[in-house]
């Protein structure tokens, strides 16, 4: 209801505007006609740069970036060549629309995409294009957003961002906004582009080399364009700024940082959960360490002693790994891709056209050796293990595998695409049909990971794995460098899974003029699709058994398909001497096999006044449909920052106070009431869910555009938005689950936690899809944009800037729901 009458104030406000211009530019009339030669021969004696009139991006009628009502970025070629960055998601990147989207300095969760979310409200949410048509999602499988690395660089022509919704036109993901990539067309001649840089430390090697090429004829034209990119790696151990890591002081609170790091380090840490006294070999140690200790680290130089927890051993400051020197902070790739594309008129008016791609891109991360948690694995060290010499079983465990070296992470993935169309004159409209098929397929490679019943063997009793033919007794209690090859090839394997996103898209558009109206032509746009997506991801089979220390994942496999039909509308109300106002609708109505049908709407305004200003304004829903993964994805494993709301000591080991609430529901749930639990993170389930609804999405675009008399070149853009989205889908937060089953007075979710019978130790927390919570943003966008003209070209200037207002998310929060400003 409050859309209708919002947008109702919006037309009748901007109708009494341009209304009043109009009759103050009646007036007007005759000084204008007077001075008509005048202003004439002013512009014959200009270089004027003038826009062309292109089907811009959030609409396929056609009109100006600028005079559109929603507001629209168009990157030239050449704008995107003086910024000098390999790719087209490098550049995108630097828009100050866009945030918080992964790219190639990602390491720890990084994949080697580059990806872009505009408005900041992630990738999946942001619609990128490819003339006008879906591009396949990109990665290893079952992936819902774009790898922009995918697209060739040198094949584009320009790049336009719509900052706005438009899932009226072009259905799911729009919400936060549009990408459309144009390719060139037409291009005659060779073209060869080399670039090498390194970084101002001599690492992080870059070379980029392309060449294009292009045919033209009276009827046709086609274009060729191959690339090859590389980029070296940077360490974080090379750079001052993130060679340590540092957490928040919390003991001074007073905002600055200390020395931080794990608790699982290459000497080994012994966490005593339960004080069994074992022989006297563990007594002396005891003793020696003085009454309340419970943490010991392994002293190369005396032993076992207490855990220092002041900091990490890089700065002597204490015993914590400083884990950050064994990362990559800027990781490396390959790249390499082709495009073909073309188009032949075989009859006036009538063309056929195609495009080919296919991108190579092999890309790795690299982490700080493996760290093991037995606790977390609910592994052990039996009494009679071979190098126990204690004489007890010792439950938590933490050591760092630094024998293993580092961790890698490596990606081979290919992305095919392929488009074959027609363009067509029927009954005085354009039309076009197309069919599009793309696949992106890929191989992960994850070196570092133990086999679980491995471990579970290789610590166990001693009997017991001289009894296996092949296994070989694990040494985690005397230090770095204990453990053998031998002992390393028994416990460890690669991680080798493989997936794809698979994309076929059936579509048919009409565009034109139904109608000549005083104002002007009356334009109009429809549509029909179909549309199908698979995808895949598939691990190794330890990994998906389960059997393996770290994420465990099962197999995410699974379809949907969507039929969609859209209409839109160009309606020019009036126009007078400098003046007038257009009026836009749109609308789109879907159905999915997966949820259901909907229907989602857009309206805009764009009012004409003199001395060059223009106000716009649109108002629209849009919507976001669960994805693959969302949907279909297998049971995986996460470690939350969480601990035990029964644990009487907090990370750190110090005492802490329950609740009379978590007293009651701990008793309840068989957890004794002097119950210790020191880690910091616990295993979290998480996987898909079929039962997901889409998200949708409410937003408002208003501003103005000033082109002004005394500057014909120069263009001034301010634009309001505000965007709230609901029914978002996540996850139920692990730590969300713990508060409501142990801290309220009524729980909840308890049946989503499991604990360890005997030790009462929380084992797994499971955390399913569902649609949980709100985001809301709003802000202003302001864009300048000066153009002048010289004997040797254009000269450009543009200037972004984005003020956030709002950045607010509702989130399930124990009782309900909790506000989280950003």
């Amino acid at each position: 209801m409050w859309i209708r009458h919002a947008v109702l104030r919006l037309l009748l406000a901007a109708f009494c505007i341009c209304s009043a211009a109009s009759t103050q530019a009646s007036g007007e009339d005759s000084n204008d006609v007077d001075d008509a030669e005048e202003d004439e021969q002013k512009k014959d004696e200009e270089i004027v740069y003038e826009l062309e009139a292109i089907t811009v991006t959030g609409s396929r009628i056609k009109s100006d970036e600028l005079l559109t009502p929603a507001p629209v970025i168009v990157l030239t070629r050449d704008e995107i060549k003086v910024r000098g960055l390999a790719s087209i998601g490098d550049v995108l990147q630097t828009l100050t629309v866009q945030s918080n989207a992964i790219n190639t300095q990602a390491n720890n969760g990084g994949d080697g995409s580059t990806r872009i979310s505009l408005r900041g409200l992630g990738a999946h949410r942001t619609l990128v294009l490819l003339n006008g048509r879906r591009f396949v999602p990109g990665g290893t499988g079952a992936n819902s957003s774009v790898d922009l690395n995918a697209i060739p660089a040198s094949a584009v022509e320009r790049v336009e961002v719509l900052k706005d919704g438009a899932s009226a036109v072009y259905g799911s993901d729009a919400i936060g906004g549009v990408v459309n990539v144009i390719t060139r067309s037409g291009t005659e001649g060779l073209e060869f582009e080399f670039y090498q840089g390194t970084s101002g430390e001599g690492d992080g090697e870059t070379l980029d080399i392309s060449v294009t090429a292009g045919l033209k004829s009276e009827n046709g034209s086609v274009l060729f364009s191959a690339g090859y990119h590389s980029q070296g790696p940077v360490w974080t151990g090379d750079r001052s700024f993130s060679t340590e890591d540092k957490s928040y002081d919390w003991q001074k609170n007073d905002g600055t940082y200390a020395a931080s790091g794990s608790s699982a380090t290459p000497e080994g840490h012994i966490n005593d959960l339960t004080g069994d006294p074992g022989n006297e070999a563990w007594q002396a140690v005891v003793s020696a360490a003085g009454e309340g200790d419970a943490d010991y680290h392994r002293d190369p130089n005396r032993g076992w002693r207490p855990f220092n927890w002041a900091g990490n051993s890089s700065d002597g400051s204490g015993d914590l790994y400083n884990y950050q020197p064994e990362n990559y902070l800027y990781t490396p790739q390959t790249r390499y891709t082709t495009f073909l594309g073309g188009s032949y008129e075989f009859a006036p008016e009538a063309k056929s056209f195609f495009e080919v791609s296919y991108t190579n891109r092999q890309s790795d991360q690299k982490l700080a050796p493996t760290p093991l948690f037995t606790l977390s694995e609910g592994l052990s060290i039996s009494s009679t293990n071979v190098y126990n010499e204690f004489g007890r079983e010792f439950y938590d465990v933490r050591r760092r595998f630094v024998e293993a070296g580092n961790r890698n992470y490596i990606q081979d993935i290919n992305t095919y695409r392929i488009v074959l169309g027609l363009e067509y004159p029927l009954m005085g409209f354009n039309t076009d049909l197309s069919y599009t098929y793309g696949r992106s397929e890929g191989t992960n490679i994850n070196e570092g990971r133990f086999i679980r019943s491995n471990l579970a063997h290789a610590l166990g009793p001693a009997e017991e794995c001289a009894a296996i033919a092949d296994c070989v007794p694990l040494d985690l209690l005397h230090g770095a460098g204990t453990i053998t090859q031998e002992m390393l090839d028994y416990i460890q394997y690669t991680g080798i899974a493989t997936g794809y996103t698979k994309q076929k898209i059936l579509q048919w558009n009409l565009n034109g003029t139904i109608a000549e109206l005083p104002a002007g032509p009356l334009g109009v746009a429809a549509g029909v699709s179909s549309r199908w997506e698979a995808g895949a991801y598939l691990p190794d089979p330890v990994t998906n058994s389960g059997n393996t220390t770290g994420s465990k994942q099962e197999s995410t496999e699974g379809a949907y398909s969507v039929r969609a039909l859209y209409g839109e509308a160009s309606v020019p109300l009036y126009r007078a001497e400098a003046t007038g106002m257009d009026l836009t609708a749109a609308g789109r109505a879907f159905d999915y096999d997966s949820f259901g049908s909907g229907f989602t709407y857009e309206a805009g305004a764009r009012c004409e006044l003199p001395r060059g200003l223009t106000l716009r304004a649109t108002i629209s829903n849009a919507f976001r449909a669960p994805g693959i993964s969302e949907m279909f994805l297998g049971q995986s494993d996460a470690f939350p920052l969480v601990s035990d709301p029964c644990s009487v000591v907090d990370e750190a080991g110090s005492t802490r106070s329950l609740t009379a609430e978590q007293q009651r529901n701990c008793a309840a749930a068989g957890v004794p009431a002097d119950f210790q639990d020191s880690r910091a993170q616990l295993r979290a389930k998480v996987g898909g869910s079929t039962d997901l609804e889409p998200e949708t999405a409410a937003m408002i675009t208003a501003g103005l555009v000033y082109q002004p008399e005394y500057a014909e070149n120069l263009d001034i853009a301010i634009s309001y938005y505000t965007n709230k989205i609901e029914d978002v889908i996540g996850a139920l937060p692990a730590g969300l689950i713990l508060s409501n089953c142990y801290s309220q007075e009524t729980p909840s979710y308890c049946d989503q936690i499991v604990r360890d019978p005997n030790t009462k130790l929380i084992t797994t927390i499971f955390s399913q899809g569902a649609n949980v919570g709100e985001t809301e943003t709003s802000g202003l966008d302001i864009e300048l944009d000066y153009r002048v003209g010289t004997p040797l070209g254009i000269l450009t200037t543009r200037t972004e800037s984005n003020l956030l207002f709002k950045y607010e998310q509702l989130v399930p929060a124990p009782g309900g729901f909790e506000l989280v400003k950003g």
